[in-house]
């Protein structure tokens, strides 16, 4: 009888402690909330110079560490360095990490380093360049770009991402070029409050790196006779269906992740602002 009422009590201090450790995950997760707002804003500047920081490292991986001299595709022709400046990927990849450097050294250390009162100076400058480029283009494209790459791959992957990639890229690279951004973008988001410039201003900045693109890819094709991604040559039989996929594709999708992007920023932005008159 003793024995069994001393099981009884050991199972039910089990399950107790069972049922605190998720509130424990979710009390730790949350902690920083608590924290003052100073506290918080360094906490944020330190998590997006470890950003900055990883950025640098999968740049420099793919640049001197990634090999592609010398592998020729069938479709694709020669795999060298020459491959990496038509693929859409790596211009978001361009623009995030050109992104989060300026954070880091314009914004978040401005106090510091060579030039810091020049920097103090231009700080709300530079904040409004922050906001332009992030809500205008690092916002929409990553969002696009890394959306449409894993829907595609999901329907047939070979058409935009061909089996023998996987023996040259590794799949951690992969996933730091089409899923981190994603992640990253929404932390930056979340942890930033951004002042939304004007839509017309955005949608002009977002529809020049668009039409750029788009050009990088026709000059692509009329020089070589290959499009940059097979999915291209598969979809379009005419000129008027190349003309329709561009519009879709470099155009109308990006346009509408701005959209979203114009309302999330908005949404986290009021929520900040109830926080600290919470906190007030």
């Amino acid at each position: 009888m003793a024995l069994t009422s001393r099981y009884t009590t050991m199972e039910a201090s089990s399950s107790l402690s069972s049922a605190k450790r998720p509130a424990a995950v979710v009390t730790s997760a949350l902690r920083c909330w608590s924290y003052t707002e100073a506290e918080r804003q360094h906490l944020f500047r330190v998590s997006r110079l470890f950003i900055t920081s990883y950025y640098v490292y999968v740049s420099y991986y793919g640049l001197f560490v990634l090999d592609l001299n010398g592998v020729d595709h069938p479709t694709w022709g020669n795999l060298g360095s020459n491959w990496w400046w038509k693929c859409v990927s790596v211009w978001n990849l361009i623009l995030q990490i050109s992104y989060f450097i300026y954070c880091t050294v314009f914004i978040d250390f401005a106090d510091s380093g060579p030039g810091k009162s020049w920097k103090k100076l231009r700080l709300q400058q530079s904040k409004k360049i922050r906001d332009f480029i992030f809500v205008s283009l690092v916002f929409p494209v990553t969002i696009d770009v890394c959306v449409m790459f894993w829907a595609i791959c999901a329907v047939n992957k070979p058409l935009l991402f061909p089996n023998e990639m996987n023996n040259w890229i590794p799949d951690w690279y992969n996933h730091a070029v089409h899923t981190n951004p994603i992640v990253l973008t929404l932390f930056d988001m979340a942890t930033t409050k951004h002042r939304l410039p004007k839509l017309i201003e955005s949608t002009a900045g977002l529809f020049t790196l668009s039409g750029s693109y788009v050009t990088c890819l026709l000059y692509n094709k009329f020089t070589t006779g290959r499009w940059v991604y097979l999915i291209i040559g598969e979809v379009t039989a005419s000129l008027m269906e190349v003309i329709i996929y561009f519009a879709v594709t470099a155009f109308i999708m990006p346009f509408m992740c701005l959209l979203i992007g114009h309302k999330m920023c908005s949404w986290f932005s009021s929520s900040q602002m109830k926080g600290k008159h919470k906190m007030s």
